[in-house]
Order: structure tokens, then C-alpha cells, then sequence
């Protein structure tokens, strides 16, 4: 390369003092392709990063908090409704399975239209400012998953949506 294509910017990879040492001390260690591909990701999350002000990741935190308190609540409203914590029962076996029966698909279907649409698009935000491969979006797209089917589910959907904060928060 010529000391004009070594300055130019297509060729700049912005390092620490350390790290560009080592680098350039061990050229096999890093290839062209894989300096490329290091710019290329950097500048792909710089470009993501610059769309999203600390505004808006203000907002989301806010939304996020709001949607964490909405899951919990509604997780306390059902689980105190529920037929399962009216024991000893005076119904009969087939009748008490019955209520809990109806009482969970109740709980199931207002849980897929109140909170799964709202947790859908906090995730799709999330994803947008942490990026798909966060830890934290992971966890909230694998916790979103099932948190209908149970409590603990909603409770763990919860935790996930406090963790993404906390990760926005120190973005």
C-alpha cells in the first residue's frame, strides 16, 4: 500500500494505542478479511447507534417499566382469581377441574391480547437499539415465548424486561 492508501479512511480501523500494537506485531494472528469484517460490524452498530438518541431510549426505559408492572399485575390478578386456591373445594373433582380448565384459557387468551402484542413491539424496539445478538434480547425473546402459560413464566418475562433496562440504561 501506498502512505496515501494506508491514511485513507477505507483503510482505518480506530484502535487503541494497545491494541493496534498488537496487531500490526502479529499479522497472521489478524488477516485483511477479518480487520474487514471487524470495521464493517463497527460501523453497522455506530450506524444503528446514531438513529437512536438518549431520548428515545429514555422513552423506551419508561415503556419497558410500564409493560413490567402490566405483566405483574395481571399475573397477581389472575393467580388470586384462580379456582386452584379455592381449596378444599366444596365442588366435585370433575367441576373444580373444569373451572381451572376455563379459568386458565381465560387467563391465556387475555394474556395473548392485553400484554403479548405490547411485549412483541418492546421487543422489536429493544432489538433495534441493543441489537439482535444482546444477551438481554436473547433472554426477553426466549422469556416472551412462554410467559402465558404460567406464573412464574410471567414473573421470569418480568425479569427479562428489567434486565433489558438496565442494559438500555447503561447504554
Amino acid at each position: 500500500m501506498s502512505r496515501e492508501q494506508r491514511r485513507s479512511a477505507e483503510n482505518a480501523i480506530w484502535l487503541c494505542s494497545t491494541c493496534s500494537k498488537v496487531i500490526d506485531d502479529s499479522p497472521d494472528a489478524f488477516t485483511v478479511d477479518g480487520l474487514h469484517a471487524w470495521k464493517r460490524n463497527a460501523e453497522i452498530a455506530a450506524s444503528r447507534d446514531s438513529k437512536v438518541t438518549s431520548d428515545r431510549v429514555g422513552s423506551v426505559i419508561v415503556e419497558l417499566e410500564a409493560l413490567r408492572l402490566e405483566i405483574l399485575r395481571f399475573s397477581y390478578y389472575w393467580q388470586s382469581s384462580d379456582p386452584v386456591n379455592e381449596w378444599p373445594s366444596k365442588s366435585s373433582f370433575e367441576e373444580s377441574t373444569q373451572k381451572i380448565l376455563k379459568h386458565s384459557r381465560s387467563r391465556i387468551a387475555a394474556y395473548e391480547e392485553q400484554i403479548s402484542p405490547r411485549v412483541s413491539d418492546a421487543l422489536g424496539l429493544v432489538t433495534v437499539i441493543l441489537g439482535p445478538d444482546s444477551a438481554e434480547v436473547r433472554n426477553l425473546a426466549s422469556a416472551s415465548e412462554y410467559a402465558q402459560t404460567n406464573y412464574l413464566s410471567m414473573v421470569d418475562c418480568a425479569r427479562a424486561l428489567q434486565k433489558v433496562k438496565d442494559a438500555l440504561a447503561m447504554r
